[in-house]
């Protein structure tokens, strides 16, 4: 079990958080967060984060320690988790959550560039907020013709338009020019997937954000919101944002029960996109999979 790990992926409201820590507990190993939500300090109800009788039944890694207004990266998410291996950390690594783009980066490698100042980054975000992301999305596709970056991918699109305005290149050409130098993931490894049907999603999105709302997701959100931070892009994320237009327009829970579970199920659609692409991974006898691996 030396060096092995196991990436546990699926949408939102799969099931897989519980599934690795039963699996961890199993073969003794330790769970380490890949969920671009859960890096973040004071966010736990909304993104679901694991509770601290979880963490207790073994060891978890890269939860809820990012303090605002921080806002992480995939490179400094990179960053982290090698640093962590530094340390005695328990093999086999259950590396477990549902954002696509981190995964990738983690399992492939990405370019490294000069860390770009934050004012750089705001003043792009500034723009888009004044302006939409029809003028960003047309100079990326002048200056970057080959991106399959989508105009409504806003993070991606500040990000291309960061990189290109900031070293003068593009995307597509640092990662053209540095493909050979990526440091794809070192250890061995498979990926186990969880899904299912539309409609049970749709029962298990309704008792997720019921949870989330009566365990407190709009008293969270309020410590953030009083402090003029509605804007960070974590509470951009799905639930938060949702959750910060009830506040500031005074809709009602209802209104937002609604608004939760059909950005949830939006997110989802978008995930299973993403996975299904990544013939890879199983996403059936994920049990028995994981036990061949492992012997």
């Amino acid at each position: 079990m030396k060096k092995k790990c196991i990436f546990v992926l699926g949408p939102t409201a799969s099931g897989k958080s519980a599934w690795a820590l039963l699996q961890a507990e199993k073969y003794k190993g330790s769970i380490i967060n890949i969920d671009s939500v859960q890096l973040y300090k004071g966010l736990i109800i909304g993104s679901a984060a694991p509770t601290e009788e979880e963490k207790r039944k073994i060891p978890h890694y890269l939860y809820s320690y990012v303090e605002a207004p921080k806002e992480m990266t995939a490179g400094d998410y990179l960053k982290d988790f090698y640093q962590l291996l530094e340390s005695n950390i328990r093999f086999p690594l259950f590396i477990v959550g549902g954002t696509g783009f981190y995964i990738q980066a983690l399992e492939k490698g990405m370019f490294n560039i000069e860390p770009v100042p934050i004012e750089f980054r705001k003043s792009i975000e500034e723009e888009l907020a004044a302006r939409g992301a029809e003028g960003l999305y047309a100079e990326l596709k002048e200056k970057d013709p080959d991106t399959k970056i989508h105009i409504n991918d806003h993070y991606r699109l500040v990000r291309a338009i960061e990189i290109i305005r900031y070293t003068g290149t593009t995307p597509t050409e640092l990662n053209k020019k540095s493909s050979e130098n990526k440091n794809e993931f070192p250890f061995e490894y498979i990926k186990v997937g969880f899904d299912f049907d539309k409609s049970d999603f749709e029962e298990r999105v309704k008792r997720r954000t019921k949870k989330i709302i009566e365990a407190g997701i709009i008293e969270e959100t309020t410590k953030f919101y009083n402090l003029n931070l509605a804007d960070w892009a974590p509470l951009q994320s799905v639930g938060y944002k949702e959750t910060v237009e009830f506040l500031r327009s005074s809709k009602s829970k209802e209104w937002l029960f609604e608004a939760i579970n059909q950005s949830t199920m939006q997110l989802i659609k978008k995930q299973k996109t993403w996975f299904k692409r990544d013939k890879s991974v199983l996403w059936s006898n994920q049990e028995q999979s994981l036990a061949q691996f492992l012997a």
